[in-house]
């Protein structure tokens, strides 16, 4: 199993970006191009198919694509296109974590977003899920600009071209949360209702959250929720906060000077004993050990 490094695909390591066409009939390639190889990569990838037909394969299940269809590809998602002579495809790939702010906050809140970009990949890995976006010609050709613009920048490399390419990545994403949101498949519809309860609790994790509230917001029942909620994410909505919680807490340990019981307030968990228990479960060591091993100079 190939795995492709992003240090291998954006030429300027600050800005985490970059986007391939690959057209086997035209002979349109790029270097390191693993289209018809399985492999798995450690960014995100949205994979825009511009024209014919092919099989998309994902975690060995495959995937009737056509022109319009739009996926996205996680790193953890084992991948290869199969008849890639019979497509074009466009490639954007990007890597948030390198590049922080590659994606802006606003953006994150759209309806759609965390539907598409978060929830959908995984949810495909995991119920083998066949829905994808896909644009009608009128929606495909205004990607398209966007996209030809990016590929020009890339090859010019003008001043400023990063801040451009990050432009358009931005409008390229709300264009696909917007049309996700849109969905009118009743699997689809539900992961964006999920997607703005998973928005809801990592913007709002450090105070307390409720089930009911969760619901309410996701137009369920309290039942239908948590189970539509397990099936999208992996876990049920007690189980998602307090790893996102946890999460948090391990990046102030290193990256702050907070005591254990200020961390453990900070992400929403009152009895820091509790927090010390569910952390030290999360990691193998106590909050404590854990900054004291990773504390950054």
């Amino acid at each position: 199993m190939k795995l492709a490094k992003g240090e291998n695909y954006f030429i300027d390591q600050a800005i985490a970006i970059n986007v391939c066409k690959v057209n086997r009939m035209k002979n349109i390639s790029h270097q390191n191009d693993l289209t018809e190889i399985e492999h798995h990569h450690d960014f995100v990838e949205i994979v825009f198919i511009t024209k014919g037909k092919g099989i998309q394969v994902i975690s060995n299940n495959e995937y009737e694509v056509s022109e319009g269809d739009i996926f996205i590809l996680q790193g953890f998602q084992n991948h290869y296109f199969k008849d890639a002579g019979k497509a074009e495809m466009i490639n954007v790939m990007f890597d948030p974590v390198k590049s922080a702010g590659l994606v802006s906050d606003d953006i994150k809140t759209i309806d759609g977003y965390s539907a598409l970009f978060i929830l959908e990949p995984s949810y495909r890995n995991r119920m083998h899920f066949k829905n994808m976006l896909h644009l009608n010609r009128v929606d495909l050709a205004k990607s398209e600009y966007v996209l030809n613009g990016m590929l020009h920048e890339i090859k010019q490399k003008e001043p400023g071209y990063e801040l451009f390419l990050k432009n358009k990545l931005e409008e390229i994403i709300l264009f696909l949360s917007r049309k996700y949101s849109q969905i009118s498949i009743p699997k689809a519809k539900s992961l964006v209702r999920i997607g703005k309860a998973v928005q809801f609790i990592e913007s709002n994790f450090h105070n307390n959250i409720y089930i009911q509230q969760l619901a309410e917001m996701s137009f369920m029942s309290v039942r239908n929720f948590q189970r539509i909620f397990k099936e999208a994410t992996g876990s049920a909505p007690n189980d998602y906060l307090l790893e996102f919680r946890i999460q948090h807490a391990s990046k102030l340990l290193t990256e702050t000077e907070s005591a254990i019981y200020s961390v453990s307030e900070q992400v929403g968990i009152a009895d820091w004993f509790y927090f010390s228990k569910a952390f030290k479960k999360k990691f193998g060591v106590s909050p404590l050990a854990y900054r004291k091993q990773n504390k950054l100079a």
